[in-house]
């Protein structure tokens, strides 16, 4: 082993890697990725979504909607990007998103009494759950009748090994 280099398991000739990813690969990784707004400052953009909906799924996603239902969550959290894949990408565009990491691209500091992510709140705190949860129990918890479970495929683990809440 070269001088220098002890404990590095380096040999003569060999260095460190000096280039960082690219972003693609961090986005990749990470789930998220960084742009500047229009201070300039960094604020990071969760991947978008890309499991297709069930046509159930768009249905939850609108009745959620229409009972005034938000998801609280963070741009770094995995249980909320499971969440998100859960949906679908159709359905994810009528879940009302409230961002409250900091850094969060859309932050806007109204995340009060969150005590951790997803949270699931209406306006008059009638629904009021935490933790990533399959959309049949969200289905049950919002009153739609006929959701079938089968109807849905299983999605893959996005950067945790925990397991759903049922």
């Amino acid at each position: 082993m070269a001088s220098g280099a002890i404990g590095l398991g380096w040999t003569v000739g060999q260095r460190p890697a000096e280039a960082a990813p690219p972003i693609a690969v961090i986005a990749e990784e990470l789930g998220y990725f960084p742009v500047r707004n229009k201070e300039g400052q960094v604020m990071y953009v969760p991947r978008k979504v890309q499991r297709k909906s069930t046509d159930q799924a768009v249905e939850l996603a609108k009745m959620m909607k229409d009972k005034g239902i938000s998801m609280y969550g963070a741009f770094w959290c995995p249980h909320c990007s499971r969440q998100k894949e859960l949906f679908g990408r159709e359905a994810w565009g009528y879940i009302s998103y409230v961002e409250c990491a900091p850094k969060g691209y859309g932050y806007k500091g109204t995340c009060k009494n969150v005590d951790g992510y997803p949270t699931f709140r209406d306006k008059r705190g009638r629904v009021n759950f935490s933790g990533e949860r399959p959309l049949e129990f969200l289905a049950k918890e919002v009153g739609f009748q006929g959701f079938d479970a089968s109807l849905e495929d299983e999605v893959p683990l996005v950067g945790t090994a925990c397991k759903l809440r049922k």
